[in-house]
């Protein structure tokens, strides 16, 4: 959370010198401002949700008009998303307009009609990796998605993982084996498999059960089996990497960094190179 009397005051005319990143998580709004250039003052906050209950676009829309740095006219606008859906797809077989036929169809579940009191329908998207040939089709709020884009004048959007994604590609592509990435999320994980800097596999899964630490612990720590039999990955020459959020609710990102410490001793006796840290996705410049 950052302190308040660092906040700016910056007018229309100022915003044009700025970007905006703006990350919808558990319990609110992350967001933070940051010069285009070194001269200016970067600023970071937390805004909460005065409820949870409503639809995830009526929930931002009320932040924006809570708070007028968010409807400035910045230079540029970055929407980093928590998708409902993701896969990766080869991009020879992706066609432009046709994202969504490579998402799964929301069930007719209990648990489906539950969501769908609180969300509205989901849009597909698509996010393309640097240097790949392969890229994510993802699903988030439609309306969601269709307000930011009416209220902001440039709107870019990533998917939440994206910076830590690269940050770990980055790190394989100076390290020996593979690395399975976990990354915790309210309700979810999601785990890349990197070799030298390559996504080699994706997927994401949810969580069950999120009330407990070592329950989500455990959970998770199914796939990892699951996955790591499933490439035959080895303990002594191959690596994990569990993050958890800093962003939202403390609630929350209390809960999944205790998951995380209990994942690693779940893992520690098992696999040789094990490290848990947290990752923040708005990064102040």
């Amino acid at each position: 959370m950052a302190d308040q009397a660092l906040r700016p005051t910056l007018t229309a005319e100022e915003a044009a010198s700025y970007s905006l990143s703006i990350r919808p998580t558990s319990g609110g709004l992350a967001f933070c401002i940051c010069p285009i250039t070194r001269d200016g003052v970067s600023f970071s906050t937390f805004l909460p949700y005065s409820s949870s209950e409503a639809p995830l676009y009526k929930m931002i829309e009320e932040l924006y008009y809570q708070d007028e740095l968010l409807s400035l006219p910045y230079a540029a606008t970055y929407l980093y998303y928590e998708p409902n859906q993701a896969t990766l797809v080869p991009d020879e077989l992706l066609i432009s307009g046709q994202e969504a036929l490579w998402l799964t169809p929301q069930r007719e579940t209990e648990e489906a009609e539950s969501v769908q009191r609180k969300t509205t329908s989901t849009l597909a998207l698509s996010y393309r990796l640097p240097d790949e040939t392969k890229s994510f089709v993802l699903a988030w709020d439609q309306e969601a998605y269709h307000f930011l884009r009416r209220t902001l004048l440039l709107l870019e959007t990533r998917p939440y993982f994206a910076p830590t994604l690269e940050t770990r590609r980055a790190h394989t592509r100076r390290t020996r084996g593979y690395e399975l990435l976990v990354q915790l999320r309210e309700k979810h994980v999601d785990c890349f498999l990197l070799r030298e800097g390559e996504l080699v596999a994706f997927n994401t899964y949810a969580i069950v059960r999120s009330l407990e630490a070592r329950e989500i612990a455990g959970e998770v720590m199914y796939y990892i089996v699951a996955l790591w039999r499933h490439f035959s990955l080895s303990p002594d020459a191959d690596h994990i990497h569990v993050s958890y959020p800093c962003e939202g609710v403390e609630q929350v990102t209390s809960l999944l960094k205790a998951s995380a410490e209990c994942l690693h001793e779940l893992l520690k006796d098992h696999i040789t190179s094990v490290q848990v840290e947290p990752y923040q996705t708005l990064m102040l410049q």
